[in-house]
């Protein structure tokens, strides 16, 4: 598995590297120490997972651009606090599990395993809470401009597109054929009345500004 860490303290970051080195299974591709250096490593490096440290300045908006400029790259937030909002905050923000500040070794290797699966990591009640906020943005947020609802896949494929990705690419990351793909978009295009994938972008800005 090729791992990307980002973390503003060198001789944690090395530290951390070594250590999954020597485990055998992980490859750390490249470190960085800040979110502008971390994407620039993430886009060269194309990882599996990518491990932030929430200690580094800036820490969810790390996360945040990581989703936007390599949303297909698995986001693992490292020291966070065992606290339903900040847990929330970065699975908001992308992360597909995370680890607690009073994590073991043995538990940062599980997460990034289950990560690189591609499963997610969330505890019953952050889960819970996520559902209920999509939950109440599909009430009301998501309807199209004609009164019509979008379906919650049609949701995905938004944010997907919003985030750059092709078709392929998001077929892929759905797992769903290109055809489908192409159907999904063509519906959505229909029910906003736009014509282009940057109006769709648009679009999704403006809901969540909104919200």
């Amino acid at each position: 598995m090729r791992i990307v860490i980002i973390a503003a303290v060198r001789l944690y970051r090395e530290g951390l590297a070594d250590v999954l080195h020597d485990i055998g299974s992980f490859a750390v591709a490249g470190t960085a120490d800040s979110g502008p250096a971390g994407v620039d490593c993430v886009l060269r490096h194309r990882p599996d997972v990518v491990l932030v440290d929430t200690a580094t300045p800036g820490g969810t908006d790390i996360l945040l651009a990581l989703r936007a400029a390599a949303p297909l790259a698995r986001a693992v937030a490292l020291g966070v606090r065992e606290s339903g909002d900040e847990i929330l905050a970065c699975v908001e923000a992308g992360a597909v599990g995370y680890v607690p500040r009073e994590g073991s070794l043995d538990d940062l290797v599980r997460t990034l395993e289950r990560a690189g699966r591609g499963e997610a990591v969330c505890p019953p009640p952050i889960l819970t809470e996520l559902l209920r906020r999509v939950s109440e943005l599909a009430g009301g947020a998501f309807t199209a401009g004609g009164g019509e609802q979008l379906t919650s896949r049609e949701l995905q494929v938004i944010r997907l597109i919003e985030n750059g990705l092709t078709n392929k690419e998001i077929a892929d990351h759905l797992d769903m054929a290109l055809s489908t793909v192409k159907n999904h978009i063509h519906n959505i295009f229909e029910k906003l009345g736009i014509r282009r994938r940057a109006e769709v972008a648009a679009w999704a800005r403006r809901q969540r500004s909104s919200v």
